[in-house]
């Protein structure tokens, strides 16, 4: 709980310092939060904190139209709005009312929140066009967050959002336009001063840095925080977070688990100053806070050159820019504090560190910069005229030396007067005219579940210096997909957006062109036009690549989201695309006119086979039913997932010809953005990569036991890799390399690598390992099997499985036969193989094989037809003994012993089978009566009278008469007897049997038959 300054001691006053768990909470307390932020900030007086307690509803979050309906699944209909208390007494809302636009039309006050009962101080609630158990799943929703669902909301793209008390006064108001564009990621304040003030130009879309309480909803992609905001008490309503999101405790002193600050990764080093002169004092360090939340700093280090052995404890001297003690950052803020290790002006670093490793040491670096002689301020002879070393700009640019101070603000001004360093590097250093690009703010978005990266921590640059300089892309930039050929062995394929495609081969540790590639080969949309954004690559069956689009370059506010086939054989320094599948209306939130927006297409593709697809039982969202490639003639072997940057889904086409497609399905990485994926047919998994937005994250995609493809496992970046816009990721096969691991390439769009100067600057390209054996478990919908399918009781079965829970035991049983044959355990990845045999006292005929995991409950079957047991030579047999031989099952018809099954067709043995729907076939020694039916050559017969041997339909034969259906007349049989009634079809029309007759051909003239059709 926060405590008013009034009731703080005066010390705690004076430095600012809330509680570790607190949270702002109510708009007083958000305004007393601002004021700590820049040189002139002021002390809110004690009276503005301990006002008169009052309520205040607000509008804090909206969507009109989330991500699944915007990309056409059925059914979706998630759209809501938030409300927030932020003031300092409970709102009761008995008799409260919402509307929209309608209101004047339809009757105000048309939708009732008395559901949404009693809301307490900073508690926010949602209203929901979806029912609140859809809505808690779709977002992953703890119980205790008040949703009120089922409700006709009705917002719409441009519209208006009216919340009145009981007595119809209106409490708050919010008209929108088309902007923000709220589909698939929400709308929220960007500050106080947006509440309740009715300007939609207040407002932002919702993400991961400019809402610090967003996150990727877990089912849908859709994007934002409903149930929590940043103006209100900013509690983590999701299900699975244990109801808060309190600050770091332990204070790296006592040796206990120390959980830092949920926005700890925003803090960076924003600029330092090795003078010994006062700058305030010597040795001075910077932090930024790039978050919209303030972040608690307590216990956190600072070392230098030496690394973690160096640090020590920083947060008891932090100061604002006023010289006031703080222990955290304020949002978009600055702190400085000197450094205890000296900071050598002939060069060193300045690392910042969690105290998360043993006994409270040095543990995850936050950020650091490494330095050069009088890089950062000195008085001796090195000095080139720099005060300090500073981030230009703040918080996400590169260090460089400035000629005036600005600890505790911003470095705007300061990044104004840059000095040279004569004797160190520079931008200048690289060839002309390739000119990288750093990062965009990253989010930092990293799943909770994130493991290490299994396999090297570091990587190497796998590319010569700005190797990828074009005539459309001279700076050298946008390596945006990659991939490894399957058919050619160490061919590594590279697309840039700017239209070009590279072949690429090892040569001397690093990636070069192959022969006949010199320089890539440019691309052109059919027809040979057009500049192609060419984003995302894939390899497919026929040989040739595919490159996805999101605009043509000479049209860049205009959405082209299309798929590419190009054959890479043809001859020549340019390829002309040979067909294009044209998606863009698929994507309608992507509007014309918005580069932005059309920046936020398709970014990467894969190509999955079919029989991928069909052996692990992935499901059709087109039909509904499992996938089946019959269903899509003409469309290849397999099916194009395209990666949408917009909300990091992955959408399947089947495509055919002429530019034809069919979308099969939507799937979730669970990321808010995807720039690369790829399906990997050695792990028989689908990878999905999130850059910098996500700290380049890799989720790897399974098949699960519903045919769904879901999130299996995340993995964070290796440690060496850039947290830059990394947009490429391609694994090679298992074979190229052999042993435990295998190769992985990234590739850095923006070529920035470790900053201006580095070794790694001007590289797109970085190589590193992955491990193959990932310790998958199971994957795709439960099946069962069974060898052979038709088997005697006695005999033994091979019985196999798949989908269970690596590790557990299975029971293997016969649906008809009470008991279990046996269990076996399922493998390391969910299969099973075992020997049972089939009881004596099993029930005879079609039966199945059931398997039951005993931990997971996930249960499969096989089709099993249980036959009698073998027949014995030695054995004598009554009448109506049944015996299995060579397959088929006879029954006795009197006693017999010695006489093999089927050796005589007037024998002591009469052959009995059915088909799998039970139906009774005729067989050359099987005994029938008069009124048996039975099956021939697909056409039903019934028996005349007792008959052996008689073939139904052979002529001259009259013991077999076709079965007739007159509601459904068949085709006239020559062999077949008729009687009056009967209706069959003969050259077009339909007739009808006059009096029993064989063999007489349907006429219209007098006779046995009668016209009649």
């Amino acid at each position: 709980m926060w405590v008013s300054p009034a009731r703080m001691p005066a010390e705690q006053v004076a430095r600012k310092t809330p509680p570790m768990t607190w949270r702002p909470r109510g708009i007083a307390a958000l305004v007393a939060c601002s004021t700590v932020v820049g040189a002139a900030a002021a002390v809110l007086p004690a009276t503005a904190a301990s006002a008169a307690a009052s309520a205040k509803i607000v509008f804090t979050e909206f969507e009109y139209q989330d991500a699944q309906e915007a990309g056409g699944v059925s059914g979706a209909k998630y759209e809501f709005f938030e409300l927030t208390n932020v003031g300092d007494a409970a709102a009761d809302l008995t008799g409260w009312s919402f509307s929209d636009s309608h209101k004047a039309t339809s009757g105000a006050f048309n939708l009732s929140l008395t559901g949404l009962g009693t809301v307490a101080p900073g508690q926010s609630v949602v209203v929901t066009e979806a029912t609140a158990a859809a809505f808690r799943t779709k977002w992953g929703l703890a119980e205790s967050i008040v949703v009120l669902g089922g409700e006709n909301v009705g917002l719409g793209n441009g519209d208006e959002l009216h919340v009145y008390d009981a007595s119809g006064t209106a409490v708050d108001n919010l008209v929108y336009g088309t902007s923000p564009r709220t589909q698939g990621t929400t709308g929220v304040p960007i500050s106080v001063a947006a509440l309740g003030a009715n300007d939609i130009t207040q407002w932002q879309l919702s993400t991961l840095t400019n809402d610090p309480k967003s996150w990727a909803a877990p089912n849908g992609g859709d994007l934002g925080s409903p149930g929590t905001s940043q103006f209100g008490s900013g509690i983590d309503p999701r299900a699975t977070s244990g109801g808060g999101t309190g600050g770091g405790t332990g204070g790296g002193t006592g040796g206990g688990t120390f959980t830092p600050d949920p926005n700890w990764a925003k803090i960076k080093v924003n600029e330092v100053s090795s003078d010994n002169a006062p700058a305030p004092i010597r040795d001075t360090v910077e932090l930024v806070n790039t978050g919209g939340t303030a972040v608690d700093i307590t216990g956190w280090l600072q070392g230098d050159s030496g690394g973690p052995s160096s640090a020590t404890g920083f947060s008891d001297r932090v100061h604002l820019a006023d010289g006031t003690l703080t222990t955290s950052v304020p949002a978009h803020g600055f702190v400085w504090f000197q450094s205890l290790p000296g900071l050598s002006s002939s060069g060193d670093a300045v690392h910042v560190y969690l105290p998360d490793a043993a006994a409270g040491a040095a543990g995850t670096e936050v950020d650091g910069v490494t330095y050069s002689a009088g890089a950062a301020g000195t008085e001796d002879p090195a000095s080139f005229g720099a005060a300090s070393v500073a981030r230009c700009p703040d918080g996400t640019g590169v260090f460089a030396s400035v000629a005036s101070r600005s600890f505790g603000a911003s470095n705007a001004t300061a990044c104004q007067q840059q000095v040279v360093n004569p004797n160190g590097p520079t931008p200048n250093d690289l060839p002309a005219p390739c000119a990288p690009e750093g990062p965009s703010l990253s989010d930092r978005y990293l799943p909770a579940s994130a493991l290490p990266w299994p396999g090297s921590a570091q990587v190497t640059t796998a590319d010569n210096q700005c190797y990828f300089e074009t005539s459309t892309g001279p700076e050298g930039r946008d390596v945006s997909g990659l991939v490894f050929s399957r058919t050619e062995p160490g061919v590594l394929w590279a697309v840039k957006n700017k239209s070009w495609l590279f072949k690429l081969v090892r040569q001397g540790g690093v990636y070069v062109a192959a022969p006949g590639w010199t320089g890539g080969k440019q691309i052109f949309f059919p027809g040979g036009t057009g500049q192609p954004d060419s984003e995302g690559i894939t390899e497919g069956p026929d040989g040739a690549i595919y490159v996805t689009t999101e605009r043509d370059n000479a049209s860049n506010k205009i959405a082209l989201n299309s798929i590419l086939r190009i054959d890479p054989s043809a001859a020549g320094s340019t390829l002309t695309a040979t067909a294009q599948w044209d998606l863009t209306s698929e994507y309608p939130w992507l509007s014309t006119g918005n580069s932005t927006e059309a920046n936020l297409g398709f970014e990467g593709v894969t190509y999955v086979p079919d029989s991928y697809l069909t052996a692990n039982g992935f499901v059709d969202q087109h039909t509904g039913a499992a996938y089946d490639p019959a269903n899509y003639p003409g469309h290849g072997a397999g099916l194009f997932f395209a990666a949408l940057e917009s909300n990091g889904n992955l959408y399947a086409y089947a495509l055919g010809g002429n530019g034809s497609f069919t979308r099969i399905a939507i799937v979730s990485t669970g990321l808010p953005k995807v720039q690369d994926v790829q399906y990997d047919p050695d792990l028989g998994r689908i990878w999905a990569l999130c850059d910098n937005d996500c700290a380049v994250t890799s989720t790897l995609l399974k098949i699960d036991s519903t045919g769904s493809i879901v999130p299996e496992k995340v993995f964070s970046r290796p440690a060496g890799l850039p947290d830059n816009n990394i947009e490429g990721f391609a694994v090679a096969p298992v074979g190229s390399a052999g042993g435990q691991t295998r190769e992985v390439v990234w590739g850095d769009d923006g070529i920035y690598g470790a900053g201006v100067g580095s070794a790694t600057n001007g590289h797109a390209l970085y190589a590193g390992t992955l491990n193959v054996d990932l310790g998958l478990g199971a994957q795709g919908v439960p099946t069962a099997g069974v060898s052979p399918s038709s088997a005697p009781v006695g005999s033994q079965i091979t019985v196999t499985g798949k989908g269970f829970a690596p590790g557990e035991t299975v029971d293997v049983a016969l649906t008809a036969t009470p008991g279990s044959l046996d269990t076996a355990v399922a493998n390391s990845t969910g299969g099973l193989s075992t020997t049972v045999t089939v009881p004596a006292g099993a029930v005879l005929g079609a039966d199945e094989i059931v398997l039951t995991g005993q931990t997971s409950g996930i249960t499969a079957q096989a089709a099993l037809v249980v036959l009698p047991a073998t027949w014995v030579k030695t054995k004598a047999y009554n009448a109506g003994d049944k015996v299995s031989y060579n397959g088929r099952t006879y029954l006795a018809l009197y006693y017999t012993s010695g006489e093999t099954p089927g050796s005589r067709a007037a024998g002591a043995w009469a052959e009995y089978a059915t088909d799998a729907a039970g139906n009774v076939l005729w067989t050359a020694t099987g005994v029938f009566k008069a009124g048996d039916v039975v099956l021939h050559d697909g056409i039903r017969w019934v028996a005349q009278y007792y008959s052996r041997g008689q073939v139904p339909g052979s002529s001259p034969n009259i013991s077999w008469k076709v079965v007739v259906d007159n509601a459904n007349p068949a085709p006239w049989i020559a062999n077949s007897v008729y009687v009056a009634g009967d209706k069959v079809t003969y050259e077009g029309h339909t007739y009808q049997a006059q009096w029993y007759n064989a063999a007489q051909v349907p006429t219209n003239s007098k006779g046995a038959w009668k016209l009649v059709g």
